[in-house]
């Protein structure tokens, strides 16, 4: 084995030195001949015989030189060198093909490489965290629906199982953080409340300072707080002397006593934004009490001990989860699921990404389908050439290795250039993040995406090389050199070249239809009947903390003035403060109906809940069907009421008059003592009235049931967190920073956040749907484009070779428009084979589809006839130009041409 690697080295060595020993060689040949030239004198020959005599005895020169060197050097690598030499000269010979091929790779090339980035960001790249392959996200499932698990559940789960290292539960809430005494640059900002397993699973090291210690998620001892780096420099200009400095948290004293890096990815919590300050977890009070496990609004991971495979930790949490749903009704029914932690970070981009990709994809056929037909034409017209070097002994398969080899050249240019287009693509969107996602931060070119170029491009050569350098080279060299490459070419290169058009054509319609689906989906998403007025209506949010604001009656007494004071600003005309507002409200409620006993936990019905001032409806621009709206009448002494939908009225009173009726807030207290949002109270509403329905649990979910009460008559769910809706005169953006003023003359502490007009906040909630229809539009002109391309050179390479025969049948009295037509039909021909086989593609790839569609069926009759009759109609004007080129040739001069 040594021997044959150093033979090998050898060869290697002999390559790169070629010409030092082509030197070497050449000067022992002349050593040789000369030695027999003179033998030969000595004979008694004459110079010139004895020179003939050693030529002849010594055998062909050339010959011997080559034989030297395919025993010393790699033959085959020779070859290669040579062959894409020739490539390179070919290339230079013809720069306007090669630029159309190279732009056409590079396009289809590129475009795939940018998708693949943003998959690689998203579901491909390894988590940048320790032992990040056992990290797992752990959930909560009941009937197909998954949410995270209660904090008594995963403090059970902590200390019973046998499979995990660590076990954490985590939040995340908005507060008011200030760093400068007083408050006075007091702003909103996401902290996170994380115990230190949290950190400890992640592998999260501080810059500075140390993490939480285990005593600091007791209430007393929780006032410390952890700040990344990037507050840290915003804030603090990286001052070292930043630990032990305070921060105000929601008007509470902090003391910094770490700095932490920003490798906490925003996809890791519920608010997709990543969080600056972090705070010790230290839910509110109850939350650890066991009729409290129905809470399961909260993030848990969990790091498996070293191997320990994900399916026995599923078993190990879901023997606990037995346990509890036997120990505890509100557990009945739930089951555990492990996750990979890093299916966190694709979240419900998986299926666009999923589309976006497959899009691609028909782009890259697209554009290979268009460097074979190139290349067959191309090649076609060096018929002559190919003929030439066959009579010369060039075997057919060297004359293949030849085409490839240009191929090659071809593909690692388009590869060349698709990536700097993948890499400008990349940055525009890591810079643009259209929709707001943090995963888009993690968006470069790492070795992933270079390796799927080089392959994207070596495999063009490959698959779409093979067929016109095969059909190319099959050349009777006696009939071609005769001719003079006049001739027409075989059938099976005329099939060939119409079968490439027709798969560009039937992909096309493919992407198209797609486009025009998703195009239409987000149409209907936008402009659907919210069930509420978005003209000149704005949003705000704001959080009274409890160290300034401890009771009800202290939230209320804010609300109030903040409403009067907003009312007066100029353009302004009525306000409404509200814990909820459409189109997505998450908060839901369970409740019973007066008179309906319940006897089981399960059976305990819940709504989307709000609580919102007497002006909510008015200003949010919902009418009110049966009964009354809230009024200034309905005061913290009266009877409380409600008001609900239309859908919950269909849901629990079939068929009955719901005006009157008798509601209790929070499940039966004669099957729980404490309930996970009203606590050991309970409060009865009356409906007085019932609102029209309006979209409560997204833009593409159905209406569910809905139930809001006055927040100043139920004291026991007013919390700080509250929502400003503001209904304008003007352009709501307009009044965005006089609205934050007022709201901090009232209390400068407490900043008004995220203030932007509703028409904004639904057109983020359709970002990601939009920016996928612009993306998948854009591939879908792109491929159409390719194809246009495609049936433009075959008609016009049918018209070049069919010059003679044209110029016959105008001479024998064929009209112009004859030709015209004689022409264009093969383009149309051509058009309605590939729209049926891309109708057989859309068919087959439909259902695909259909989960990411809203109101439109993945076979819609209008999208599929409007995109085919597009498509072929681009198609026909694509053979416009040739067409009129062949109505115009001169009879005598294609006939004098031959």
């Amino acid at each position: 084995m040594t021997g044959r690697l150093r033979a090998l080295a050898n060869r290697i060595a002999a390559i790169f030195g070629r010409r030092d020993r082509d030197a070497d060689l050449d000067e022992e040949l002349r050593a040789h001949i000369e030695m027999a030239v003179e033998e030969n004198r000595q004979r008694g020959m004459s110079e010139e015989a004895a020179r003939r005599t050693a030529l002849r005895s010594f055998g062909g020169v050339t010959q011997t030189r080559e034989r030297f060197r395919e025993q010393e050097g790699l033959l085959w690598f020779e070859n290669f060198r040579r062959e894409t030499a020739y490539a390179l000269r070919q290339m230079r010979k013809s720069p306007g093909f090669a630029a159309v091929v190279i732009v056409t790779l590079a396009l289809g090339i590129g475009a795939n490489a940018a998708v693949f980035s943003v998959l690689n960001a998203v579901m491909l790249k390894p988590l940048a965290f320790r032992n990040a392959d056992r990290l797992v996200q752990v959930l909560s499932s009941k009937n197909g629906t998954r949410m995270g698990p209660s904090p008594p559940d995963m403090r059970d789960f902590a200390a019973q199982n046998h499979t995990f290292m660590k076990l954490a539960v985590y939040d995340q809430w908005r507060k008011n953080v200030s760093t400068l005494p007083g408050g006075s640059d007091a702003e909103e900002v996401a902290v996170g409340l994380a115990p230190p397993d949290f950190f400890q699973s992640l592998g999260v090291e501080p810059i500075l300072g140390r993490l939480f210690t285990a005593d600091e998620g007791v209430e007393g001892h929780n006032h410390v707080a952890l700040i990344t780096d990037l507050f840290w420099q915003s804030h603090y200009q990286r001052d070292p002397r930043v630990l032990g400095r305070t921060i105000t948290i929601n008007d509470e004293p902090y003391t910094i006593v770490g700095v932490i890096p920003a490798t906490i990815p925003g996809w890791l919590h519920s608010l997709q934004r990543q969080l600056p300050v972090f705070e010790p977890f230290l839910p509110y009070p109850g939350i650890w009490d066991e009729q409290s496990r129905d809470g399961r609004n909260y993030g848990a991971i969990g790091l498996l001990k070293p191997g320990v495979s994900l399916h026995e930790a599923q078993a190990d949490l879901a023997r606990i989860a037995g346990n509890l749903a036997a120990s505890y009704p509100v557990d009945r029914g739930f089951t555990v699921a492990l996750e990979p932690l890093a299916s966190m970070r694709s979240g419900d981009l998986k299926p666009l990404l999923m589309l976006l990709m497959g899009a691609v994809a028909l782009v890259l056929l697209i554009a290979c389908a268009n460097l074979a037909a190139l290349l067959l034409a191309r090649n076609t017209a060096r018929k002559r050439e190919f003929a030439m070097r066959r009579a010369l002994g060039a075997s057919r398969s060297a004359l293949v290795r030849q085409v490839l080899a240009e191929t090659l050249v071809f593909s690692l240019a388009g590869s060349a250039f698709g990536l700097a287009i993948a890499g400008t693509a990349t940055r525009t969107l890591s810079l643009a993040d259209p929709a707001r996602l943090p995963q888009l931060a993690d968006l470069t070119l790492d070795w992933r995406v270079l390796a799927f170029t080089l392959l994207a491009g070596i495999g063009t050569c490959l698959l779409f090389g093979i067929a016109p350098a095969w059909l190319s080279t099959r050349v009777d060299a006696a009939s071609a050199l005769k001719d003079g490459g006049r001739s027409s070419s075989a059938p099976g290169r005329h099939r060939f070249r119409r079968a490439l058009v027709t798969a560009q054509i039937a992909l096309s319609l493919m992407l198209l239809v797609a486009a025009g689906l998703l195009l239409q989906t987000l149409h209907r998403l936008q402009n659907q009947d919210l069930g509420f007025r978005i003209d000149h209506l704005a949003r705000g949010h704001l959080y009274l903390p409890p160290a300034q604001y401890p009771t009800p009656q202290s939230i209320t007494g804010f609300c109030d003035r903040v409403t009067e004071r907003l009312r007066t600003e100029p353009g302004v005309q009525d306000v409404s403060v509200t814990t909820i507002y459409p189109p997505s409200d998450s908060w839901r409620m369970n409740f019973s109906i007066v008179g309906h006993a319940l006897t089981r936990l399960e059976d305990v019905p819940s709504t989307i809940f709000g609580v919102v001032d007497a002006n909510y409806l008015g200003v949010a621009g919902i009418p009110v069907v049966e009964g009354r709206d809230f009024a200034d009448s309905d005061r913290e002494q009266t009877v409380p009421v409600a008001v609900v939908n239309q859908t919950f009225v269909r849901r629990y009173f079939p068929g009955e008059d719901p005006i009157g009726r008798r509601i209790e807030l929070g499940a039966p207290a004669s099957l729980v003592a404490r309930d996970v949002w009203m606590g050991d109270q309970r409060v009865t509403v009356t409906v007085a009235g019932v609102m029209r329905d309006n979209l409560d649990q997204g833009l593409a979910q159905p209406v569910a049931p809905q139930l809001i009460a006055l927040y100043r008559q139920v004291p026991a769910v007013n919390f700080g967190f509250k929502e400003v809706l503001v209904r304008t005169e003007v352009a709501p953006d307009a009044l965005v920073r006089a609205l934050q003023k007022q709201v901090q003359s009232v209390d400068p502490r407490i900043p008004l956040a995220e203030v932007e007009p509703m028409s904004t906040y639904l057109g983020n909630m359709t970002a990601v749907q939009r920016f996928t229809g612009v993306i998948l539009a854009g591939f879908a002109a792109l491929g159409l484009g390719l194809a246009v391309m495609g049936i433009y050179g075959v008609i016009a390479y049918l018209v070049a070779e069919r010059t003679r025969e044209i110029g016959i049948r105008l001479a024998l009295g064929a009209s112009r428009r004859a030709v015209l037509w004689l022409v264009s039909q093969e383009g149309i021909r051509l058009a309605l084979a590939g729209a049926a086989m891309g109708m057989i593609g859309v068919v087959l790839g439909g259902r695909s589809m259909a989960s990411l569609l809203y109101r439109v069926s993945a076979f819609d009759a209008l999208t599929l006839t409007a995109c085919s009759l597009t498509l072929i109609v681009i198609a026909w004007l694509a053979c416009v130009l040739p067409a009129r080129r062949a109505a115009k040739i001169d009879p005598m001069q294609a006939l004098r041409q031959e």
